[in-house]
């Protein structure tokens, strides 16, 4: 409960960011067939809309049956992505405040922030399927539009890279293209093979601390199960917040970062500015000028959505953190 519970604080603060930031990216099947979304693998191909229900089984637990896929509304950014990479964008109807990319995507209907539910709003779009995550909430109001015969599909947003291919599996399998999300997933993960790859042959295992800030009222380090953590041991380096035991986020202490010494730091760019830039840094985040990274301003800052969204980008994302993280490997 702790880990949701800090994971929705931090989800809250993208109410702010999406509404003011800028972006910086014929099969049937047999009726008895269940896609199972805890695990990767596709075992079902379908169209949209079907004659047949494909089954499938949420990461809640929770059983859907979807005939008709033609009209999505996401309710997680990540999610989103998957279904415009995969050439199903015209069936987004809807998204919710964290779908910031593509930009197409980010010009949709909003039906709100999905860690603060109205299911009146989601109803009102007219949807044949939800996709939702486990950060979802209320759970009475994923109820409710289920109770309207609304099939919604909850998927694990995951802290790991394994969660890549599994989002974009079983999305694909919900929007009748198996073939196009094996391919898809196939192809990021083999970019986050490359990227871990040219990673490990670094010289050096940076400590890195990723603080996400909405400006000086909200500081928090982020540690394990979040998908920064993914991207700082992918880069091979030291995530301090994981080091520190720390399960999702938790209230930056200046005390607890002078003591973890990061010798790398990293921003969301929208909260960096918020701070008033790199040049604001060390008087705006207590403890910062008494770490290595402060020291030789050794500060990162991407997208979040880019960073650590665990998406179709996330090999990208990954190799430009490597490349940033260890220049001498560039080139």
């Amino acid at each position: 409960m702790k880990l949701r519970s800090l994971a929705i604080a931090v989800a809250m603060t993208l109410v702010v960011a999406a509404c003011g930031d800028d972006q910086t990216t014929t099969t049937t099947v047999a009726p008895t067939t269940t896609t199972s979304a805890a695990t990767t693998t596709s075992a079902a191909t379908t169209t949209t809309p079907t004659t047949v229900p494909l089954v499938i089984v949420g990461d809640d637990g929770e059983t859907s049956e979807i005939s008709d896929a033609s009209r999505i509304v996401s309710l997680s950014g990540d999610l989103t992505e998957i279904l415009f990479a995969l050439g199903a964008g015209d069936r987004v109807v809807a998204v919710d405040v964290t779908t910031t990319f593509p930009e197409e995507a980010a010009d949709l209907p909003s039906v709100g922030f999905g860690q603060m539910l109205a299911a009146e709003a989601v109803l009102a779009m007219e949807p044949t399927v939800v996709l939702a995550n486990d950060l979802t909430d209320p759970v009475e109001a994923i109820a409710q539009i289920r109770g309207a015969g609304i099939p919604v599909v909850v998927l694990a947003t995951g802290g790991s890279f394994d969660a890549v291919g599994h989002k974009i599996r079983t999305v694909a399998d919900i929007v009748g293209m198996a073939a196009e999300g094996d391919a898809l997933a196939s192809h990021v993960d083999a970019e986050i093979a490359v990227a871990t790859a040219l990673a490990a042959s670094a010289e050096s295992t940076p400590r890195v601390a990723f603080i996400y800030t909405r400006g000086p009222q909200l500081m928090l380090l982020f540690g394990i199960g979040i998908g920064t953590n993914a991207m700082i041991e992918g880069a091979n380096a030291v995530d301090v917040g994981a080091e520190m035991m720390i399960f999702g986020a938790a209230p930056l202490s200046a005390e607890a970062l002078i003591a973890a010494a990061p010798d790398v730091i990293v921003f969301p760019e929208a909260g960096l500015a918020a701070l008033g830039g790199v040049d604001a840094l060390l008087d705006a985040v207590p403890g910062v000028a008494d770490t290595p990274a402060g020291a030789n301003g050794a500060f990162l800052a991407y997208d979040e959505a880019f960073f650590f969204n665990l998406g179709p980008r996330a090999g990208t994302a990954l190799m430009q953190f490597v490349l940033d993280l260890h220049p001498d490997l560039a080139g």
